[in-house]
C-alpha cells in the first residue's frame, strides 16, 4: 500500500515591525492588508499578507483600537491622545476624515477601543483616572453626531468593546482593572441600553482582562484574562458561564474568523497559540512560536482563515515582529489502503483503509475510488466509500483482467484536514 498526506503548506514569514508599542490589529481581506496600531509611536502601520510593511500613517497620536467596516472599505482608528476617531479609506490608504469625540485627549480622557454596531461607531473612553464610559459616533446624517456618557458609573477605566455584523443590536463591554465587569447592551434604539451585567464573571472571575471577542453568531463572548489560566466563554444572552477553552497560563488574546474558527493566545513559556475548529471543544492544534511570545491582543485572522497574523515579541517592550502563519487551521491527514496481495480473476476482493486523524472527521465523510491497470491507466471510477467515525472504510470489487491492478482512494480534504490519497496493488491471475 502507498499512502500520502497533503501537500506542504506555504512557508510562514516573520517581519520586524517599525513600532515601539502595540495595541490592536485589523485584517482587510478585500485588499489583503493588515493594520496595526502603535500608540506610543503615534502611527498606524500597514502590512501586506506576506507581512511586508507597505505604509506608515504618522500623526496618529495614541493610535489605539481599530474597527473595520463590514465591506472592508473604511477603517476607523481611535486616537486616544488626540481625542478623536480617524477614518481611513482602505483602497487608497488615505485618511479621509477625523472626528472629535469631545472626550478630551490623553491617557485618562481620549477614546480607546472601537466597535461597529447599530449603524454607529462605538468607543470606550476614560472619564478620569478611575472610571470609564461608552460613547457613539453617528455618521448617518449630514453632520457627525457624538453621544457620550452612555454607561456612567459602570467601568473602572475605559472598557473594551465588541460587536459582530450578525447581531448589529448587541454590544458587549468589559473593563480591564481588578475583577472585570462584563455588560451586554442593546444598541438598536441608538443608545446603549444595559440588558445584563456580571461583575467578576464566571466561577473564578476575570482578573486583568486582556481581550474579549464575540463569536460570529453573537451567541457567546470569550474572555482572555490574566487569571484564570484558561479562556472563559459566556452565553451572550444572560452572561452565564459557558465553559472554558483549555490553553495555558496568562491568556491574552482572542480572535475569531468569520466562519467561527477560533485562535487563542497566552503569554506562556511553551505553546503560544491554539486553534479551535467551530463546534469542537478540543483544540485542533497548538502553535509554539519559539522564543517569541504573543503580545496582548496580538492575534487576527484573514477572513478565509487561510492565515493567522500574530504580533509577537521576545521582551514586553519590543522589538515587535509580525508573524504570518500560513494555513494555521490546517492539519495533515493520512489515508492508507490495504488489500490482498493476489487475487483470482473474477473473485470478489475487499479493500480496506483508514483515514486519520479521526477526531475531526465529519459525518458522511467520503473518499473517491478508482481502479486502473497497465492497459487502462486512466482507469474507471468505482464511486465513493463512506468513512466510519473511527476512520475505517471498505469496498469490494471483482477484477476482470489479469496483471497488476491499482486501487486508488482520494480524500478531498475539508478546509481543515488536508487532501490525502492512497493506492493498493493487487496481482490478479487466472
Amino acid at each position: 500500500m502507498i499512502g500520502t498526506g497533503g501537500a506542504p503548506a506555504a512557508a510562514d514569514t516573520s517581519t520586524q515591525l517599525p513600532i515601539s508599542s502595540y495595541r490592536d490589529m485589523a485584517v482587510d481581506g478585500i485588499h489583503r492588508q493588515v493594520f496595526i496600531t502603535d500608540p506610543f509611536g503615534g502611527q498606524v502601520v500597514v502590512a501586506d499578507y506576506s507581512g511586508q510593511v507597505v505604509k506608515q500613517f504618522s500623526g496618529a497620536a495614541g493610535a489605539w483600537g481599530l474597527a473595520l467596516s463590514e465591506d472592508s472599505n473604511t477603517l476607523y482608528v481611535a486616537l486616544r491622545d488626540a481625542g478623536a476617531i480617524a477614518e481611513i479609506d482602505t483602497a487608497t490608504l488615505q485618511e479621509t476624515a477625523r472626528y472629535d469625540t469631545g472626550t478630551g485627549a490623553g491617557a485618562y480622557a481620549g477614546p480607546t477601543w472601537l466597535a461597529l454596531a447599530g449603524g454607529k461607531v462605538w468607543f470606550g473612553y476614560s472619564v478620569d483616572t478611575w472610571s470609564g464610559d461608552l460613547g457613539s459616533l453617528d455618521l448617518s446624517g449630514p453632520e457627525p453626531v457624538v453621544t457620550r456618557a452612555q454607561a456612567p458609573r459602570t467601568f473602572d477605566g475605559p472598557p473594551q468593546i465588541a460587536a459582530v455584523p450578525e447581531d448589529p443590536s448587541t454590544l458587549v463591554a468589559a473593563d480591564h482593572f481588578s475583577d472585570a465587569t462584563l455588560v451586554r447592551y442593546d444598541v438598536s434604539s441608538g443608545r446603549a441600553v444595559e440588558q445584563v451585567r456580571s461583575h467578576g464573571p464566571g466561577p473564578y472571575g476575570c482578573a486583568s482582562l486582556n481581550e474579549l471577542a464575540l463569536t460570529p453568531d453573537a451567541r457567546q463572548v470569550v474572555l482572555a484574562c490574566a487569571s484564570p489560566y484558561d479562556h472563559q466563554a459566556f452565553r451572550t444572552a444572560d452572561l452565564s458561564h459557558d465553559g472554558f477553552y483549555t490553553t495555558d497560563a496568562y491568556p491574552n488574546a482572542v480572535a475569531f474568523a468569520p466562519d467561527g474558527t477560533l485562535a487563542l493566545g497566552s503569554d506562556a513559556r511553551h505553546d503560544d497559540a491554539w486553534v479551535y475548529r467551530p463546534g469542537y471543544d478540543a483544540p485542533l492544534k497548538a502553535i509554539d512560536l519559539g522564543a517569541d511570545r504573543t503580545v496582548t491582543g496580538g492575534l487576527a485572522w484573514a477572513p478565509d482563515h487561510s492565515r493567522l497574523f500574530a504580533v509577537v515579541t521576545t521582551y514586553s517592550s519590543g522589538p515587535f515582529t509580525l508573524k504570518v502563519l500560513d494555513d494555521p487551521a490546517g492539519q495533515e491527514s493520512t489515508l492508507l489502503l490495504d488489500g490482498p496481495e493476489t487475487a483470482k480473476r473474477g473473485q470478489q476482493i475487499t479493500i480496506t483503509g483508514t483515514l486519520t486523524p479521526t477526531t475531526w472527521l465529519g459525518a458522511g465523510t467520503t473518499v473517491s475510488l478508482r481502479r486502473s491497470t497497465f492497459a487502462d491507466p486512466a482507469g474507471v471510477s468505482l464511486g465513493t466509500a463512506t468513512v466510519s467515525p473511527d476512520g475505517t472504510l471498505a469496498f469490494t470489487d471483482r477484477p476482470r483482467t489479469t496483471g497488476t491492478v491499482w486501487y486508488e482512494a482520494k480524500y478531498a480534504g475539508d478546509g481543515w484536514l488536508s487532501p490525502a490519497e492512497s493506492v493498493a496493488l493487487v496481482e490478479v491471475f487466472d
